[in-house]
């Protein structure tokens, strides 16, 4: 029996609050109400469901994703969904719902469709990324694989993971990135395409014999004696192997950011002092953002982190001046697309491989280019200074060492964390000095990249606030060095 709707926005209203992917989790829900529904296949009790939720004493009202399948509950990565999914996409296939049509579109326009899709017992699907904004699934044939990424929060316009993913297929071919096979979207029936379309998936190739930098580096780290320093011996020399591969990566995916300068979402743009002036005042304008979400949750914590926060409210003025020195910055660079959201978790390499690492960072693969889920679709396509993905790297390094010092009762070392960022930042000045996205000076690249650690460190305080407690000293810890 096919359920209603009344039925399944209550099961949604129940079971939102503790998906890791519902952004809204600090707010009690109001109500749950279907806009979309849309059987798989005729007939099939799995349905593709998005569903405005509505929020007490919050506006506008957020939209999401759900995969319902018979009993209620999320069914993304069973085999039927994943499947339908994927076929969708690469079939360039559309579905009517109720006000509007899920769309699919094919990288490779040219191709013929792949015609008869594997049956869903044909396939096996796994999850990945539990820890994530959205869900994103492995699924494979005998023949063929396909990583799927299920976008839960709507938002209408052009998404960065369908843009850059095209750009970097058919635009500026880079072999650092899976490629995008295709995507799906939502085009409701009564608004402009450009304007209301909402993607709703992602289809990139498998890459097989890959792991995320994040898991590869906490099992080297986490595998040392106890006692023994973690960078130390051959541990800490595929630890740097890997970190400096890593920047190697960051400068050619710079580069090929900035490779096309004929397309005008693309094109790298001069920095001005105008520019530079109202990228400051973006970073204090969020900045104040935060401090007023401390304000209200401070509370909430254990006094030791109540207090901690408290002492970060007082000192937002000094915090506040940390962004005047991006204005006063000298020596001309170019703003660039970027990928806008990089860490350990959006990167692949091949397992236990130093020395293919060390000889080709094509083994280095880089995933994930939706951007910070915390920021409109208009920021995250927006031009900026190539050292907010350095930035988001050294921070990751900072997370990596902290998580290893807990899980593993050794003493957190700053010395640690410094040495992981020379590494990665000598790889990446080795392509990127000279470029006309970084500064041509080492003072100057150190000013820039130190404001956006800051301005990296505040968003991850608001993110961890909202979502996930437990790691809040991380970021905390960051801020408190920068109010000094």
């Amino acid at each position: 029996m096919i359920l209603d709707d009344a039925t399944i926005a209550s099961r949604l209203a129940r079971s939102l609050p503790t998906a890791r992917w519902f952004a809204d989790k600090a707010a009690s829900i109001a109500s749950v109400i279907l806009h979309e529904r849309v059987a798989i296949t005729a007939g099939s009790p799995v349905e593709l469901v998005l569903a405005d939720v509505h929020l007490v004493d919050l506006a506008p009202v957020p939209r999401y994703v759900a995969v319902i399948g018979l009993d209620g509950l999320d069914a993304a990565a069973t085999p039927a969904a994943a499947g339908w999914l994927v076929e969708m996409a690469l079939n360039g296939s559309s579905l009517a719902g109720r006000h509007g049509n899920i769309v699919g579109h094919s990288v490779d326009r040219r191709a013929a469709r792949v015609g008869h899709f594997p049956p869903a017992d044909a396939l096996t699907v796994m999850p990945i990324g539990g820890d994530a904004s959205n869900t994103s699934f492995v699924v494979r044939s005998r023949s063929a694989g396909w990583i799927v990424k299920l976008f839960r929060r709507c938002r209408d316009g052009i998404q960065p993971e369908v843009e850059l993913g095209d750009f970097f297929a058919a635009a500026s071919p880079w072999p650092g990135t899976p490629r995008l096979c295709g995507w799906l979207e939502y085009v409701p029936a009564d608004g402009p395409l450009a304007a209301a379309s909402t993607a709703l998936a992602t289809v990139h190739e498998f890459a097989a014999g890959y792991t995320t930098g994040w898991d590869q580096l906490v099992g080297l780290l986490s595998s040392s004696p106890s006692g023994v320093e973690p960078l130390a011996g051959a541990t800490g020399n595929e630890v740097l192997a890997i970190v400096a591969a890593l920047g190697r990566a960051t400068g050619q995916m710079h580069q090929a950011l900035a490779a096309r300068p004929d397309l005008p979402d693309f094109a790298p743009e001069s920095t001005t002092p105008a520019g530079r002036q109202a990228t400051a005042m973006g970073m204090a304008a969020h900045a104040e953002q935060v401090f007023t979400l401390i304000e209200s949750r401070r509370t909430q914590f254990a006094p030791a982190i109540a207090s901690r926060l408290a002492a970060v409210l007082a000192a937002r003025s000094r915090l506040m001046s940390r962004f005047d020195s991006l204005p006063r910055i000298v020596g001309a660079t170019s703003d660039i697309r970027v990928h806008g959201d990089y860490h350990l978790g959006q990167v692949l390499v091949v397992a236990h491989d130093t020395e293919q690492l060390a000889a080709d960072h094509s083994r280095v693969l880089v995933i994930d280019f939706e951007g910070e889920p915390g920021r409109s679709l208009a920021e995250r396509r927006s031009k900026t200074a190539a050292a907010k993905d350095v930035a988001g790297m050294c921070r990751s390094f900072d997370y990596l060492l902290r998580h290893v010092a807990k899980s593993t009762c050794r003493p957190y070392a700053a010395a640690d964390l410094e040495h992981l960022e020379t590494c990665y930042l000598d790889a990446y000045r080795a392509v990127a000095v000279g470029q006309p996205w970084w500064p041509a000076h080492r003072a100057t690249a150190d000013t820039l990249l130190a404001v956006f650690k800051l301005d990296k460190a505040i968003y991850e305080l608001a993110y961890e606030l909202n979502n996930r407690p437990d790691w809040i000293d991380v970021p905390l810890a960051a801020v408190e060095e920068a109010a000094g």
